[in-house]
């Protein structure tokens, strides 16, 4: 299977599992349009609560993603996401991850190819590999919850300040 095969393919599988426990959880979902992350009828308040919640419980951190487009049917501007610590010899191909760049900013992208004891990563909407590799040294986690929320919520940064936790998706 080829590299965008596997991604439609891992975007497909994790749109139906969403799906599948937003509607065991009581939760409702307007349909995935092309180019547009998952909506419900949370909150970002209430997301950005939940978040919090399993942060706690697993010693990880949160993170709102911030406007860029790249990781876009997966993630948007709307989605937080909750990061776990995890060593990079545990890291699998198509796990999304947290990274600081080069140049400090905070991106949120998934991993591509590994060689040796660095990632290549890339956007989901990207058609490129970001140009920082990802290794034990930059690496702020790996995302093990999305929390999507309704598209008429606050921006997240209007309900706590996040500046020190905001994931760029970012175009490269």
């Amino acid at each position: 299977m080829d590299s965008n095969g596997f991604y439609r393919q891992r975007i497909v599988s994790s749109l139906a599992i969403i799906l599948l426990v937003n509607a065991l959880l009581g939760c409702t979902s307007t349909p995935v349009v092309a180019f547009s992350a998952p909506r419900s009828t949370v909150t970002r308040a209430k997301a950005l609560g939940l978040a919090k919640q399993v942060a706690a419980s697993i010693g990880g951190k949160v993170y709102a993603v911030a406007p860029s487009g790249s990781m876009v049917p997966t993630l948007d501007e709307g989605s937080i996401v909750t990061v776990e610590k995890v060593n990079l010899e545990k890291l699998k191909r198509g796990d999304i991850v947290i990274y600081r760049n080069a140049s400090g900013t905070v991106v949120i992208h998934r991993l591509y190819e590994r060689h040796d004891n660095r990632w290549f990563v890339l956007g989901d909407n990207n058609v490129s590999v970001d140009h920082d590799t990802v290794s034990s040294d930059n690496l702020l986690g790996r995302v093990c919850a999305i929390f999507y929320t309704s598209a008429d919520s606050s921006p997240v940064s209007q309900i706590t300040p996040l500046a020190d936790s905001t994931a760029v998706a970012s175009r490269e």
